[in-house]
């Protein structure tokens, strides 16, 4: 993998450590997640448990399956969002332990934890829109993300093909991508950690236990085509979800896509100036999109705080736009979830253009 750095130093980082620091030691709090965590943490998962036991004990027409099916498949995205997010990151709480099993929500969710932290974690939060290393915007060009990204005449289509290729995310976790990824040892020129003995099993037995609970399972109550149906429209929705959440934050208009310097591989903006003018914010304002989305709507301070829980980032939203604005960093933020996604599908539609470069706000 190519080596990328970011030594720039003008003293950004610093003085917005120092102010977020001041909040936490002024507030007397911790960074990581309290008893608001575990009260969520709590409602969802038994969201999650009865939705499943109506889905799989009770009768139902095809309109109640389908309903049900659906408030499952966002039960399991607000796992994703709220939950193991927030345990992969470290920040879900301050004993270790409880953070990795929260963490292990993605492996119940379909996905892996060990591939997660290293995809999302190292490459992703360090790397963020960087053509090569940010694995989040590469599609193997079926959709251009990116300015950097060569350009196929299919993707003039693109901003009408998107949305149905991001609902099938969590499907190509189950079925293809994990494994490649476990198997080859690599997410692009990256070289993953080998996994260890005890990794390897639970990488196993932990995607049997998924097959096990949703498919095994409800074929002992339901026919074969209404399980496969139902787990199909699950993902479907999952994946859909997911996919858009997280296209909002980095692939709108107004995003920036730095280029390393070829050789050198520097980048000219200090690292947590990148991690501001890579990423985007939607319905600040918005208290439930907030509670639902695990604060992933403020995306910017997730990225420059990623080891602290989702709870406080309404309130360091203020720091750091303060912050900016002193430094004269751009600070982007949709004021609610359809103009984020109106703007991400401009960026689709323009970067499916054959001269498309990065876009001018």
């Amino acid at each position: 993998m190519k080596k990328v750095t970011f030594p720039a130093r003008i003293g950004f980082r610093r003085e917005l450590h120092k102010r977020v620091d001041r909040y936490f030691e002024e507030g007397n709090l911790r960074k990581t997640g309290d008893w608001r965590m575990f009260l969520k943490t709590t409602i969802i998962l038994t969201l999650v448990v009865v939705l499943y036991a109506v889905l799989l004990f009770l009768p139902h027409t095809l309109l109640t399956a389908g309903l049900v099916a659906f408030l499952l498949a966002q039960a399991f995205v607000l796992v994703g969002f709220n939950v193991m997010h927030d345990g992969g990151h470290g920040s879900y709480s301050p004993d270790g332990r409880i953070n990795k099993v929260t963490g292990w929500m993605a492996d119940f969710l379909g996905g892996s934890q060990l591939l997660w932290t290293q995809k999302h974690n190292i490459l992703h939060h360090t790397y963020t829109n960087i053509e090569g290393l940010d694995d989040d915007i590469n599609t193997f060009g079926l959709i251009r993300m990116s300015p950097n990204q060569t350009w196929y005449p299919w993707h003039r289509f693109q901003h009408l093909y998107a949305f149905p290729v991001y609902s099938l995310l969590t499907l190509t976790w189950v079925t293809y991508s994990d494994y490649q990824k476990f198997f080859s040892g690599r997410i692009g020129d990256y070289q993953l950690k080998k996994p260890n003995v005890g990794e390897a099993t639970f990488f196993f037995s932990a995607k049997l236990f998924y097959y096990g609970y949703m498919l095994i399972i409800p074929l002992i109550f339901h026919p074969l085509v209404h399980v496969l149906v139902v787990f199909l429209f699950v993902h479907l929705i999952m994946g859909l979800t997911f996919s858009v959440v997280f296209q909002l934050a980095h692939v709108v208009e107004g995003n920036e896509f730095p280029e390393p310097q070829k050789g050198t591989g520097v980048v000219e903006n200090e690292w947590a100036i990148h991690q501001v003018e890579t990423t985007a914010n939607f319905a600040p304002n918005n208290w439930f999109a907030t509670w639902y989305l695990g604060g992933l709507n403020f995306q910017i301070e997730h990225h420059l705080f990623p080891k602290i829980c989702h709870v406080h980032y309404p309130d360091l939203s203020r720091i750091v736009r303060e912050t900016c604005k002193k430094f004269k960093i751009r600070y982007i933020s949709c004021p609610s979830v359809c103009s984020a996604v109106a703007m991400h599908y401009r960026f689709l539609k323009r970067l499916g253009q054959k001269k498309a470069s990065p876009l001018e706000v």
